[in-house]
């Protein structure tokens, strides 16, 4: 009853924590965020945006709610993941499948799209000082995911950054078989996930307790009661780093 009140009061307007997680379709994003939830649904195809909560413990952080938000990778929907990508969000992750080398490559188009706040790319690709300066200001915790761990015996892992520019995120990575919910328990890579939300909480709520302070609009007379008091209450990174 508790988890399902704080849940409530969370979603309808409370302290949200998000993370929106990025990739190519098919790649496995819905997969990681059932294991991440301990859903135990098949899978589906994301139309447009998914949302989940999960429910983060850990020694540092005790019973913390994180919204993951789950961005359809289908072209088809390309128009309208700005919608998405233009809310406050304080974690990355960005999904590629272990066997597949081009969604590997491809998770520099998803940074650089979340860092132009959802709007399409130019016709011309930009200077790769451009992009490099655009990645640099995604000013959130990013962690990226290899899914399909269990097809490694088949075909080898895929992690050669060719163009360079994934460093440039200063991510950690990992790779998982999301559909192992036993063997992901207790695991290296469950760990991994752990200290990232960590990382994301704590990202937050040190950015509150600096920003979330009442300050003064000086408004005609420099008396206390001509002073207007503000302070902002859902404080998140969006792209170019920029308050949300």
């Amino acid at each position: 009853k508790q988890w399902y009140q704080r849940r409530v009061a969370i979603t309808a307007g409370g302290e949200k924590i998000r993370v929106i997680i990025l990739g190519d379709s098919g790649v496995g994003k819905t997969s990681l965020v059932n294991l991440l939830t301990q859903k135990s649904s098949k899978p589906t195809w994301t139309v447009g945006c998914n949302a989940e909560v999960v429910l983060h413990d850990s020694q540092e952080f005790k019973q913390e709610f994180i919204e993951l938000w789950d961005i359809g990778g289908s072209g088809v929907h390309e128009n309208s993941r700005g919608v998405f990508m233009r809310s406050t969000f304080h974690g990355m992750i960005l999904v590629h499948d272990l066997t597949n080398s081009k969604s590997y490559t491809n998770m520099i188009r998803w940074a650089l799209e979340f860092a132009r706040n959802g709007e399409r790319p130019p016709s011309r690709r930009v200077s790769r000082d451009t992009e490099v300066a655009l990645l640099r200001a995604i000013q959130l915790p990013v962690l990226i995911v290899g899914t399909k761990q269990d097809h490694l015996w088949s075909r080898s892992r895929y992690s050669n950054d060719r163009s360079g520019l994934i460093t440039n995120l200063n991510a950690n990575m990992i790779s998982v078989n999301t559909l192992d919910g036993v063997q992901f328990k207790g695991s290296y890579q469950e760990q991994q996930i752990k200290g990232f939300f960590d990382t994301v909480i704590r990202n937050k709520k040190s950015a509150s307790s600096r920003f979330n302070q009442p300050y003064y609009s000086r408004q005609g007379s420099q008396s206390p009661s001509n002073l207007q008091k503000y302070s902002s209450i859902d404080l998140g990174f969006q792209g170019y780093g920029g308050a949300g």
